[in-house]
């Protein structure tokens, strides 16, 4: 994922990836548009993946008005 630096101790993510290339690739451009941005890489655990995954599912069934445990 890309993330944004507001502060020290607050970011913003800006986009995930699947892959490494991906990733660098978009970080170059976002370095090239916005040069003061404070873009950064990080990594995600599988765990926090899966959460994170669950948390959108869950989101976007409560917005259908599903009512669905994952």
């Amino acid at each position: 994922m890309i993330v944004r630096t507001v502060i020290i101790t607050q970011s913003h993510t800006v986009a995930r990836f699947a892959n490494r290339q991906d990733a660098d690739d978009h970080l170059r451009f976002l370095r090239r548009t916005i040069p003061d941005g404070g873009f950064e890489i990080m990594f995600e655990s599988p765990e926090d993946v899966k959460e994170n995954l669950n948390i959108e599912l869950l989101t976007i069934s409560q917005k259908r008005g599903v009512n669905r445990e994952f």
